[in-house]
C-alpha cells in the first residue's frame, strides 16, 4: 500500500519529495487521474521531482504508483471493517475482555515510546502561554475533542470548541490571531472539512497541534507540531483509547507549566454552586 511505503521512507525524502508525499496522501484522486508533470504543477515541484519520490519509496516509476493509488481507492476497508476484523483475530473466550484490554494498552506504550520529546515540550509549552485555544474535531474526532475541551475549560479560561454546523466560521476566522493555538485532531477517513478549516487557520497564524493516525496524515502539512498515534489501517474505533491517553497527557504537560495557576482555577471552578445540577448522597437513597 503506498500510504505505509511513504510513512517508511518518510524520513529520508528531500523536501521537495515530502511535499510530493503530503500531497498525495490528501488528494490522492488526483494523482489516479493526473499525470506526473501535473501533480508536480499542482506541488510546485519538477515533474523529476515527483518521479524521483517514485523511487525514493521503492515504486518502479509514477505508473506503478498511480495504479497502487486506484487500486486502494477502489477496494479501501471501512473503519469499521477494519474494527471488527481485529476483534475477530481475538479469541472469545472468558478472558476476552482482558485480552482487548491489553491491546490497548500495549498501543498507548507504544505511543509512548514514539513520541517526539521535543515537539512535546514544545506543544505543552504552547498551550501554558496561549492567549486562546481552539480546539477542532468533526465526525469520527469530534467525541475526543469534546473531552479535550471539556478538560481544558476546567483548567484554564478561553477554550473554544470549532463547530462550523453552529457558528459563523468567517467571524470566527476574522478574530484568530498570532499567539494562539489549534488542537486538531483528524483521523482517517480524513474529513475534508476539518483539512480546509486548518488550513485556513494556518493562514492566520495560529499555532496549530496535529494528532492524527498515520506517520503523515492530510492534516501534517499543517501542523507545527504534529503527533501520529497509530497506522493508517487502524480502525477510528480501535484508536480513540490512545487518543484520550495521549490528550490527557498533553494536558498534564500544560499543567506542570505552573502547578499553582492550574490548582487555583480549578478552585475557582469547583466553588460554583453546582447542587442544582447534580444529584448528592441523599438523592441516591
Amino acid at each position: 500500500m503506498y500510504q505505509k511505503k511513504i510513512q517508511e521512507h518518510f524520513q529520508e525524502l528531500s523536501k521537495g519529495q515530502k511535499k510530493v508525499a503530503s500531497y498525495i496522501l490528501e488528494f490522492p484522486h488526483d494523482v489516479a487521474l493526473k499525470s506526473a508533470q501535473e501533480i508536480g504543477e499542482l506541488v510546485g515541484v519538477s515533474e523529476t521531482t515527483v518521479i524521483r519520490f517514485c523511487y525514493a519509496i521503492e515504486m518502479s516509476g509514477y505508473s506503478e504508483l498511480q495504479s497502487n493509488i486506484r487500486n486502494s481507492l477502489i477496494h479501501k476497508k471501512s473503519s469499521l471493517g477494519n474494527y471488527l476484523a481485529s476483534k475477530a483475530e481475538i479469541e472469545a473466550d472468558d478472558i476476552f475482555h482482558e485480552k482487548v484490554m491489553k491491546n490497548d494498552a500495549k498501543k498507548i506504550q507504544t505511543v509512548s515510546e514514539r513520541l517526539n520529546l521535543d515537539d512535546f515540550q514544545m506543544s505543552c509549552h504552547c498551550l501554558h502561554e496561549a492567549k486562546k485555544i481552539y480546539v477542532l474535531g468533526l465526525r469520527s474526532s469530534f467525541a475526543a475533542a469534546q473531552w479535550l475541551g471539556f478538560t481544558l475549560n476546567i483548567l484554564r479560561s478561553d477554550i473554544h470548541m470549532i463547530e462550523p454546523q453552529s457558528q459563523d466560521i468567517i467571524q470566527l476566522l476574522s478574530h484568530m490571531q498570532e499567539g494562539e493555538v489549534l488542537v486538531v485532531l483528524s483521523f482517517h477517513r480524513y474529513y475534508k472539512e476539518t483539512i480546509d478549516l486548518t488550513r485556513m487557520i494556518k493562514k492566520k497564524g495560529v499555532t496549530i497541534i496535529g494528532v492524527s493516525d498515520a506517520q503523515i496524515a492530510p492534516i501534517y502539512r499543517y501542523s507545527d507540531y504534529y503527533f501520529p498515534l497509530a497506522a493508517a489501517e487502524t480502525s477510528t474505533i480501535d484508536i480513540m483509547p490512545t487518543v484520550i491517553s495521549f490528550l490527557n497527557t498533553l494536558v498534564s504537560g500544560m499543567t506542570v507549566q505552573a502547578p499553582e495557576q492550574y490548582e487555583a482555577y480549578k478552585a475557582q471552578y469547583d466553588s460554583v454552586d453546582s447542587s442544582f445540577l447534580f444529584l448528592d448522597g441523599d438523592d441516591l437513597e
